[in-house]
């Protein structure tokens, strides 16, 4: 724990909290950004029975560290405490600059979702920015019926980059929010988004990129992603490079930059694009493919396009022709410190391996992950399905062996003799256990039975019964007697 944020816990839990309040004050005074220093302010106010006022920090704990689990905990305890009313010294301490953001979306045939995506963030930013190459359907109609957002035709010319980068030229505000059309912002977040940019307005020697909760809608969920920055502002350089899954970038070093500050940020925007019903009225795959092909060719040594184009084309040109694309990522990529994806191409070229039986390449590739990111829990779970498959047929060939060993006593005829007690008990007592260990409680448990009298001692069958009915038990089964 940093020592900063010891000291104020240290005084919470002896209970001092107001000392605990005042260390937390000066902190997030000193370091506004510090989700850690506002979830301490929030816990001292509680403690002291200022409900309204804890929750008030706690959110804004939440919304620059919105990958913490503490919140249902706090909102638990958050109900035991009166609730009582927000001072204007904390009304300051919540203050931020205010600044001006505009929202800009790039458009084509966009019927389906333009006037929601338009609609959730109405009144919430000072502008709103559209640029259409091209809609041939009712994009342009809907938003005829808002008069506020300015509609700037742009011809297409194979580049997303090209497309945000004029969009850009035509903000006015202080910083931009994008959203794509099949997206929209969460009711709840709408009064975040001045606030998030106020918060980050005074950073100087960095830019700062903010990464709202992008709300996957895929076929078995949600899946969040907090990668791709939304929110940055619009007087420091920044614009897009690349055909397509365009990258911020800086003039002084591109996409690959060391002075831009990517954020997590708790907004949340909701994205149903990658839903089935909707995927399939787009052919958006081979067009991508397209893109991404042309951006190897225009900048080979970039691992970022190799990676782009091996997780693109795993479901359509096959995991041989992927996994190049990821060896041709990672080779470039060793050379560029700036790469941060060789985690995930390394778990997708597990993933590759896993899916066509290859566990020990696949066990390979998620310990690499590992070796960049110890604590990545994607790469321990695939670790603990490999190891489940594995043994599984560990135990399955067990099966199969003590199979044999019962079958061998019709067939065998060597000099050597067998153990007679194998076809007597042996072979049995241990199906027994293979049988239990691959969940076949009822069959493992009628096999033990089956071998009292026959084994030459019954105390040992009689503990693995036992324990038997104590699983049998805590599943709910009732109890089977001999």
């Amino acid at each position: 724990m940093d020592p900063r944020h010891k000291n104020i816990s240290d005084l919470i839990l002896n209970k001092n909290y107001k000392a605990a309040e005042l260390a937390a004050k000066v902190h997030v005074l000193s370091f506004p950004l510090d989700g850690q220093g506002w979830l301490l302010l929030g816990e001292a106010f509680m403690n002291l029975g200022k409900g309204l006022a804890a929750e008030a920090f706690f959110n804004r704990a939440l919304l620059l560290d919105p990958k913490a689990k503490w919140m249902p905990f706090m909102q638990k305890e958050l109900q035991k405490v009166t609730r009582g009313e927000i001072t204007k010294d904390q009304q300051q301490l919540l203050a931020v600059p205010e600044v001006t953001v505009s929202a800009a979306i790039i458009v084509k045939n966009e019927e389906r979702s333009i006037e929601r995506c338009i609609q959730s963030i109405m009144d919430v930013v000072d502008e709103i920015i559209v640029v259409d190459s091209g809609s041939t359907d009712q994009t342009l109609s809907i938003l005829q019926k808002y008069p506020q957002v300015k509609v700037y035709p742009y011809q297409w010319n194979n580049s997303f980059a090209e497309l945000r980068n004029e969009a850009l030229r035509h903000v006015q505000s202080d910083w931009v929010l994008w959203l794509d059309a099949d997206e929209w912002l969460h009711e709840e977040d709408r009064g975040l988004i001045h606030t998030a940019a106020g918060l980050f307005s005074k950073l100087d020697m960095l830019i700062p990129a903010l990464q709202p909760c992008l709300v996957n809608y895929v076929k078995d969920g949600q899946l969040l992603d907090y990668s791709v920055p939304r929110l940055f502002p619009t007087g420091r350089g920044i614009y897009y490079s690349g055909r397509i899954h365009e990258q911020i970038a800086t003039p002084e070093e591109g996409i690959f930059t060391s002075n831009v500050l990517h954020k997590p940020i708790g907004i949340r925007l909701h994205h149903d694009g990658y839903e089935p019903a909707v995927k399939t009225t787009k052919d958006k795959t081979s067009r991508n493919l397209m893109l991404l092909k042309l951006m190897t060719e225009e900048e080979p040594e970039n691992p970022g396009w190799w990676y782009f184009l091996g997780r693109e084309s795993m479901d359509l040109e096959g995991s041989k022709q992927s996994l190049g694309y990821f060896e041709k990522a990672i080779e470039y990529g060793k050379t560029n410190p700036h790469f941060g994806r060789m985690t995930e191409i390394h778990m997708l070229m597990g993933k590759i391996h896993h899916s066509q039986q290859r566990l020990d390449m696949a066990e390979e590739c998620y310990l690499k992950a590992l070796a960049v990111h110890p604590d990545y829990p994607d790469a321990h779970f695939q670790l603990a399905s490999l190891a489940t498959l594995k043994a599984q047929k560990i135990l399955n060939t067990a099966m199969n062996h003590v199979q044999h060993a019962t079958n061998g006593f019709h067939t065998y005829r060597g000099p050597v003799a067998p153990d007679q007690e194998i076809h007597r008990w042996k072979a049995d007592a241990l199906k027994s256990d293979i049988l239990v260990q691959n969940g076949h409680l009822a069959e493992g448990a009628q096999l033990l039975h089956s071998l009292k009298g026959r084994a030459p001692k019954s105390d040992f069958i009689d503990k693995k019964l036992t324990f038997i009915e104590q699983q049998k038990a805590q599943l709910g089964i009732r109890p089977s007697y001999n």
